[in-house]
């Protein structure tokens, strides 16, 4: 059994609550399957009509497979396109908005900053909880459509991110699965050894000042954590690979934007995976420019209490609580 199909069967990764089914393919953007159309030919006939059918669409479905990882393209081609469609070329719309965040402020958090000119950026970016700009704008939120019944691959072979000032330049990333994460160093002196925290790892990769990007590589679908192997705690993202390639992550302007969405009524979901908490609509996407502003709510006693218990959960004897879910882990 597939890291994929535990999750589904566990009922997804808890961090995405209501987003989980959607975000890990266990619902399938393809809709169900159409039930087959009736036909006069004899049943061997029809049968190898059938199967040659089904082979010609697999093949077709695994050429158009997105692979910036060194994986079997059929196996991604099973996950982001499992009814072996063609490339939507149908209308589409464009989704925009802004997410906020009301509530009580974002809290500190115990983690220990550098010293130097990186400190007050890494304060910034990586010193509390979350992130909030001007009027409740959120930052790092994931933004992700679902519900429409074709394939959409992604734009490119990578989901990028970038290091300055000792600090990543935001705190979530998402990809689609068939994607590597591409990290590059910005600074003009700071070095850095970021890698994929539930993937394996088979080389120290350095990211140093103005060089080449670091590649790093998800396996599956799946929730990991960049971290740096040097000796910078505060330097964590959250990574989400995804099945599917309508997604965005918003900014400190709280703003998002899902280009190629399938005409027709979708699904829109925003999560902050530093307070595991989201909020939803359903809506029409029109052909053009559309509009969803979405609100998530932040209630430091409550929210932070139930983090507290569920960190007692997993670790009994009291220790620290401990960090979101790591990904797969074989």
């Amino acid at each position: 059994m597939t890291m994929l199909e535990r999750t589904c069967k566990a009922g997804g990764l808890a961090v995405i609550t209501g987003l989980v089914a959607a975000s890990l393919g266990c619902g399938s953007n393809d809709g169900k399957d159409p039930p087959p159309a009736a036909s006069a030919q004899p049943a061997a006939t029809a049968s190898a009509t059938a199967t040659a059918t089904a082979s010609a669409s697999s093949t077709a479905a695994v050429s158009q497979a997105v692979l910036g990882v060194p994986l079997p393209p059929e196996k991604v081609a099973k996950l982001v396109n499992p009814n072996a469609q063609p490339p939507y070329a149908g209308p589409t719309g464009t989704l925009r908005g802004t997410v906020r965040i009301t509530g009580d402020a974002p809290p500190e958090l115990p983690v220990k900053l550098p010293d130097g000119a990186c400190r007050g950026q890494a304060a910034a970016t990586h010193g509390k909880l979350f992130r909030v700009g001007q009027d409740g704008a959120l930052a790092d939120a994931l933004v992700a459509v679902t519900g429409y019944q074709a394939y959409v691959p992604p734009a490119g072979l990578a989901a990028k991110l970038t290091i300055s000032g000792c600090s990543f330049s935001r705190r979530t990333v998402v990809a689609t699965y068939g994607q590597r994460i591409e990290v590059s160093n910005l600074d003009k002196i700071e070095t850095y050894m970021p890698y994929l925290d539930g993937a394996p790892t088979r080389a120290i990769l350095v990211a140093i000042p103005r060089g080449d990007a670091v590649r790093l590589y998800p396996q599956e679908p799946g929730h990991y954590l960049i971290r740096d192997q040097l000796p910078n705690p505060h330097l964590t993202a959250d990574v989400f690979v995804l099945a599917y390639a309508t997604h965005d992550v918003t900014g400190l302007d709280g703003k998002y934007e899902i280009t190629g969405i399938p005409v027709g009524p979708v699904e829109v979901n925003a999560m902050l995976p530093a307070t595991n908490k989201a909020a939803g609509q359903r809506i029409e996407i029109k052909p053009g420019d559309n509009t969803l502003d979405l609100s998530i709510a932040f209630d430091a006693k409550t929210d932070l209490k139930k983090d507290a218990k569920d960190a007692a959960k997993a670790d009994p004897k009291g220790g620290a609580k401990s960090p979101p879910p790591s990904g797969p882990k074989g």
